[in-house]
């Protein structure tokens, strides 16, 4: 039997005319080579290898997945979250008013059109973010701040490494490796044997290097974490729903360029033009990280391939600071050889194609009793429970 918040949250989703639930996105696998977390080039390998030559790179936004509804008549429209739900407590109203230049757009392209799925992000992130990015990210950066600080000024540092190249400590590290058992017992106090013990695992942290990941994490803070006005970045056109109940999925990425005015690039690579594609893909992913954007988006030119992931998102390493934190760059090599996105891989690709056999049942057939949506809807919800036990950072 269902629990009764599945069964309450399938009934919303049908009662509120949901066609589409966006799935987890996985970030690019890593390269050792390159050293690499998250590798331009071995996302496009990766695709390469499944047959895929066409790809769409574009800007990766930092701000909330929302997929708009939009509505013939604009104020019907309705914008729906990555995890399927009406955004109500937005300013529906500001984010309406900010979608007429786009409405008129699409009114000129899709001159018949009545409902647009259209993925978008929402911007900024504070807008659905505030609460995380005061006290997940802001809370954080205070504390370690303070803890500089202090470090800093209260010689406890200086007094560690003191003690540390101290003759006692050295003499006591070096009987430890030549002395026997009974020697060493009847040479060191027991008090002393677990204060010099206690010391020797003591990680003492590089305050100069941590100052120079604070700058980084508090610049990220600010970029990212920033106050503006309500407004969407959308990338793709997910279905054209016709006034007569005619539907249209156009299955390509490259729909980006008739919704969004921002470049992005649009590459065919063989064999023979590889190096270049991927030197024009770098090119751009560090622009963009100079102007301190987040990374970038890689997809195959067609939106939905069976059995294949939507996209890779790279993020620079500035921004993943913010994610994993201070000691990102200090332990880098630590957290390269800890990532693996198998498990995320495989929960992208299922998504997308629960998300695919979504878009496929006719807007105008989302009710209560379409059994099939409400099959799937319960996959996704399922899938969703396996996505809490990955790493929250890829």
């Amino acid at each position: 039997m269902l629990d009764y918040r599945v069964r309450n949250r399938i009934e919303w989703f049908c009662k509120n005319k949901i066609n589409d639930f966006s799935p987890t996105i996985s970030p690019a696998p890593k390269s050792r080579t390159k050293n690499e977390i998250e590798s331009i080039e071995e996302a496009v390998n990766y695709y390469l290898g499944k047959g895929v030559t066409e790809f769409v790179v574009q800007k990766k936004y930092m701000g909330s997945y929302c997929t708009i509804y939009l509505k013939r008549n604009l104020d019907e429209s309705y914008f729906v979250s990555r995890n399927g739900f009406k955004m109500d407590h937005i300013d529906v109203k500001k984010a309406i008013s900010s979608l007429k230049d786009l409405h008129a757009k699409m009114i000129i392209t899709f001159p018949d059109f009545e409902t647009i799925l259209i993925a978008s992000e929402l911007l900024p992130w504070k807008i659905l973010g505030a609460g995380l990015i005061e006290k997940e990210f802001i809370g954080y950066y205070d504390a370690l701040k303070t803890h500089n600080v202090y470090l800093q000024s209260s010689g406890l540092l200086e007094k560690l490494e003191s003690v540390r190249e101290s003759e006692l400590f050295t003499t006591y590290i070096s009987d430890k490796k030549q002395l026997t058992k009974k020697e060493f017992g009847s040479k060191h106090k027991s008090h002393i044997v677990r204060q010099y013990e206690a010391l020797g695992i003591v990680k003492i942290p590089n305050v100069a290097k941590q100052d120079e990941s604070l700058k980084v994490f508090q610049n990220q803070i600010n970029t990212f974490g920033n106050e503006a006005e309500l407004h969407f970045k959308p990338f793709t056109i997910l279905k054209v729903v016709n006034i007569g109940g005619a539907e249209v999925i156009p299955n390509s990425n490259l729909t980006y360029e008739l919704v969004n005015d921002d470049t992005f690039l649009h590459l065919e690579i063989t064999s023979a033009n590889k190096e270049e594609k991927l030197k024009e893909m770098y090119s751009f992913f560090e622009k963009l990280t100079n102007e301190n954007e987040e990374g970038i988006m890689i997809k195959p030119v067609q939106n939905y391939i069976k059995n294949l992931p939507p996209c890779f998102k790279v993020r620079n390493n500035n921004y993943l600071t913010m994610i994993y934190g201070v000691n990102f760059h200090q332990d880098f090599d630590h957290y390269l050889e800890k990532r693996n996105v198998k498990k995320k891989l495989e929960q992208s690709i299922n998504g997308w194609e629960i998300n695919q056999k979504m878009l496929q049942i006719p807007y105008k057939d989302l009710e209560e009793e379409n059994y099939l949506m409400r099959l799937l809807l319960l996959k996704r919800i399922n899938n969703e429970e396996i996505e809490k036990t990955l790493d929250p950072r890829l």
